[in-house]
């Protein structure tokens, strides 16, 4: 199968449509969504009958650009040129982030993205919305980016960077301190308001990526020496008897009383961030933490991996959820829902690199559970399928699983997802971003169903420009 094919004719139709040249202020800046029978932004913006907006309150950017959740696209489409030669697909990602540089950061530097700001094309300005109220357009001049949040998935900062060095820099230097509320201990806020509130380990993760990832190219040693105490923060967290992180050490909430499969993304970025610095804390702590998680975690008469584990005594968290946004009994591969704390692929990605970097038996053990019981939960709903992200982050991590342990069977097992994702998301040109809809959205996360078939492509890793799976 040509996997390189789909990618090419995708990143033909964003280039095609995807600009938002609209409004006030005509920008480069790519829809948040796409109606794929008619090339448009949906109007009206609603889903079909049956179907729920897979992120909560206004995340998914109505009527709008959000280059948070562009990113993994941006960076498939640099990687694109490089695999092609068609540099307009890169010239077309750098277009759109220098206008997201001229539009859409604050005056202290901070970049207005994430989960509570985007871009509105056709009122041509910045919005900001704190829950489900009606978003409200914000001055660049005062507004503080308080609301700064970037979580799951850690920012591609080489996408930015090569665009516009000293504005990376000053957002990463600015976003890290300002996400934190104690400089002394590291306590951080998922928010950047300075004031002690959520602590999700999956946002303080990606701090300390952010700022190895700085250090790795700028002298930052107060950045790095920051980046150190927001990693022990979280990881002092453990239980003394389980060695189980909480979730969130702050909360008051079910996420303090319990670990999910998000140390596996909190230990991804751990370990990038270890690479980046050449400091070992940061994979020690990687390493320690999900083995730990792996001790407990697995249901081996089930053979799947607990949702949500207590951390005093390591048992199952099992009931009816709390809320939505939450795991269930079990780790769950292809939950249309997020942010829900639970990240099996990427556990399974930080595993395989765990192995990589220790030899040690109980990574490898669990990297190959893992993509057996992906194995067993494929086909999707039945051969109707999922979600983009889902299948690009299984693909790239089953190539992966199968170069390091030399199993031919994992390579197949990626094609088979590959194909299927081809089969049930492509649509006259493009990948929509669920079977369920002729649509395209960002938060989707076709990007990363771009990076895999990459992967498939090239048969090893691709350069993902700062994006790390």
């Amino acid at each position: 199968m040509d996997y390189l094919a789909p990618v090419k004719s995708h990143l033909d139709g964003m280039l095609a449509h995807a600009p938002a040249r609209v409004g006030p202020d005509p920008t480069a800046m790519w829809w948040s969504a796409l109606d794929l029978r008619t090339r448009t932004y949906p109007e009206p913006d609603t889903h079909a009958p049956g179907i729920e907006k897979r992120v909560y309150r206004n995340i998914d950017a109505p009527r709008g650009c959000s280059l948070y959740w562009d990113l993994p696209l941006l960076a498939a489409a640099h990687t694109a040129s490089a695999l092609t030669g068609r540099n307009e697909y890169a010239q077309a990602a750098d277009a759109y982030v220098r206008d997201f540089l001229r539009h859409c950061v604050a005056k202290n530097g901070v970049f207005l993205w994430g989960n509570h700001f985007y871009w509105d094309a056709w009122r041509g300005c910045t919005l900001t919305f704190k829950g489900g109220e009606t978003p409200v357009p914000v001055d660049l001049d005062t507004e503080s980016g308080g609301y700064h949040e970037c979580r799951p998935l850690p920012p591609a900062w080489g996408v930015l960077y090569r665009v516009d060095a000293r504005a990376t820099a000053r957002e990463i230097r600015e976003c890290v301190t300002r996400h934190v509320f104690d400089a002394t201990s590291g306590g951080f806020n998922r928010h950047a308001d300075g004031k002690m509130s959520h602590a999700f380990i999956e946002s303080g993760g990606i701090l300390v990526e952010s700022a190895a990832w700085l250090q790795a190219r700028e002298d930052a040693p107060e950045l790095l020496d920051l980046a150190r105490k927001i990693a022990r923060f979280s990881f002092e967290s453990r239980h003394p008897e389980t060695g189980l992180m909480e979730n969130d050490r702050t909360s008051k909430r079910w996420d303090k009383l319990v670990c999910t499969t998000e140390v596996g993304l909190w230990a991804g970025s751990l370990l990038r961030a270890s690479e980046y610095s050449g400091d070992s804390f940061f994979a020690e702590c990687a390493a320690d933490a999900v083995r730990a998680w792996l001790r407990f975690g697995y249901d081996a008469g089930a053979k799947r991996y607990y949702g949500k584990v207590n951390v005093a005594d390591g048992t199952p968290s099992l009931g009816p959820k709390v809320t939505a946004y939450q795991p269930g009994d079990f780790a769950d591969f292809w939950a249309p829902l997020f942010p829900a704390h639970d990240y099996p692929f990427a556990l399974a990605e930080t595993c395989l690199r765990l192995h990589a970097r220790t030899g040690e038996d109980v990574f490898a053990e669990a990297a190959r559970n893992l993509a057996a019981q992906l194995a067993r939960e494929t086909p999707v709903n039945g051969g109707k399928g999922g979600y983009a992200e889902h299948y690009g982050r299984g693909i790239h991590f089953l190539v992966h699983a199968s170069r390091h342990f030399k199993d031919a069977a994992l390579l197949e097992q990626a094609q088979d997802l590959a194909g299927e994702a081809i089969r049930v998301l492509l649509l006259d040109g493009m990948f929509r971003g669920h079977p369920g809809e002729d649509r395209y959205d960002a938060v989707d996360g076709v990007g990363l169903l771009l990076l895999g078939l990459m992967t498939m492509h090239a048969g090893a890793d691709v350069e993902g420009h700062g994006f790390g799976f």
